[in-house]
């Protein structure tokens, strides 16, 4: 790992995630497409903006969303502060919005760490045959992983992007930054709705992401609150933190 003033740096992990999944799951098919943009808008950066090594990426869905890693350490969050910017307005042009964390960490494949019976037992993709059923297995784990799920467990309520405060040092320039009181003082969110990024630009359009403009997003989070059943907590975040006005 690489040092930073003194304090070791690892591969940075995304984990995003798609906002009320539980609750319209089953209800429409609206936030089903919208996991495919997701999916779609992750799939299009690793394969046209990040192809090759170094900077290539490494995604692995969990349920509703997924975690985003990096392949080496890097000195700065500049790559998935950008990454995330772009996707999350690329799912919210599908009209369905998501969450995302981002966190440093370590790592790695797990698979030697299994019974040696399920090893064995195992197939290329991962599949177990368990009498005429089947196991699934996720490969991966690591510190990169627990601490981006830790900072959502922080996070306020709402479509929001968060990190860890201690890590505030890692951010590009020129982003709308906030604070927060307890229970989530650790941790501060970006508006990714207002914050200008140059690089988020570059991978949208290079990738061919949608890239709804902010009054445009503004206007449809302003109608989502309205229309479906949100939490106050939630339209509230939506406010105060994205600046959307009702």
């Amino acid at each position: 790992m690489k040092k930073l003033n003194n304090k070791l740096i690892g591969r940075w992990a995304i984990n995003i995630d798609l906002e009320g999944f539980g609750t319209l799951y089953g209800k429409e098919n609206l936030v089903l497409q919208s996991l495919g943009e997701l999916m779609e808008g992750i799939f299009c950066i690793g394969n046209q903006y990040y192809p090759n090594s170094p900077d290539r990426l490494f995604a692995h869905q969990l349920g509703d969303g997924f975690i985003i890693v990096s392949e080496f350490p890097e000195d700065t969050f500049d790559r998935p502060v950008s990454i995330a910017l772009s996707l999350l307005r690329h799912v919210a042009s599908s009209g369905r919005y998501a969450k995302a964390t981002i966190s440093e960490g370590e790592f790695s494949d797990i698979q030697s760490c299994y019974p040696l019976s399920v090893r064995e037992a195992a197939k290329s993709d991962n599949r177990i045959r368990i009498g005429a059923g089947i196991m699934t297995t996720f490969p991966v784990m690591g510190t990169a992983l627990i601490r981006a799920i830790s900072v959502a467990k922080k996070c306020p309520s709402g479509p929001l992007l968060a990190i860890a405060a201690a890590n505030r040092h890692l951010l590009p320039d020129g982003l709308i930054i906030h604070e927060h009181e307890a229970p989530s003082q650790d941790i501060i969110t970006i508006d990714w709705l207002h914050s200008k990024n140059d690089l988020a630009i570059d991978i949208a359009n290079k990738s061919q992401l949608n890239m709804p403009d902010t009054v445009n997003i503004s206007d449809q989070l302003c109608a989502y609150c309205q229309t479906q059943q949100v939490k106050q907590e939630w339209k509230k975040n939506v406010h105060d933190f994205l600046d959307v006005q009702f």
